[in-house]
């Protein structure tokens, strides 16, 4: 598999729509921007590769557990206003030359306000793959590679709350979060 070498934004529209994949209904609804896809492409977080058409990803998943519940991003809150369901356990996409351990810590400054000393992060206890049409980008097959931390603190609200995004760029501007029943 050889990745997709692609230079602008329009390259890339090009690209998609050779390959069929219509995205007049991007950045409607609960779905995120052309732009948004090519600024993940920029940032080093999104690789692209031919035959099928994909993108691929590494993310880092973190499972905070707070007694029988998990930490649940419930939604988020697009820029524009534009709110999506969500219902995973914080992720984050590492960017080219990232450990999966720097990215989770990210995770955790970027999306709910900790730092490092609030937190305690286990060592990537597992890795998982999985291939799906993209939920942000319909019609895009996404190859994600999810590395998996646990994860405890004492410093995140009981009931549901929600953090501001503090990633630059980021078309995600709040997410709201909230303890779950862990499924298993």
């Amino acid at each position: 598999m050889t990745d997709r070498e692609l230079t602008t934004l329009d390259e890339m529209t090009r690209w998609l729509a050779s390959a069929g994949i219509d995205t007049s209904g991007w950045g409607r609804g609960e779905t995120k921007r052309l732009e948004d896809l090519w600024q993940e492409h920029v940032s080093g977080e999104t690789v692209f590769t031919d035959h099928p058409p994909t993108r691929l990803l590494e993310v880092a998943e973190l499972l905070i557990r707070r007694g029988d519940s998990i930490l649940i991003e419930l939604e988020q809150e697009f820029s524009d206003g534009r709110r999506r369901s969500r219902l995973v356990p914080p992720v984050e996409k590492l960017k080219r030359g990232e450990d999966a351990r720097s990215a989770a810590l990210r995770c955790l400054r970027e999306e709910l306000g900790l730092d490092e000393e609030q937190v305690a992060l286990s060592r990537e206890w597992g890795t998982r793959e999985l291939i799906e049409d993209s939920p942000s980008y319909p019609g895009l097959l996404t190859r994600y590679r999810f590395h998996t931390f646990e994860a405890e603190t004492a410093a995140l609200p009981d009931e549901d709350f929600i953090r501001e995004n503090t990633a630059g760029g980021d078309s995600v501007r709040r997410h709201r979060w909230g303890w779950r029943p862990e499924k298993r």
